[in-house]
């Protein structure tokens, strides 16, 4: 899912980039209404962005053990 201000490919991003992006995102669907078109949308690309904050979580964990 791509949305006009969201990054086209954000797993190309380095990681404080990444977080800076997610957290953009958290804060702006906490200030879209629940019946807003554009919010199904904007939540599809927020689980995506958790899943590669989880992949990214494993790959630094277990390089670390």
């Amino acid at each position: 899912m791509h949305t006009d201000d969201a990054p086209a490919d954000f797993t190309k991003l380095d990681d404080p980039a990444f977080l800076a992006e997610r957290a953009r995102l958290r804060a702006r669907l906490e200030h879209v209404p629940d019946n807003a078109v554009s919010r199904a949308g904007l939540e599809r690309l927020y689980e995506a962005m958790n899943r590669e904050f989880d992949r990214r979580a494993t790959a630094a964990w277990t390089a670390a053990s």
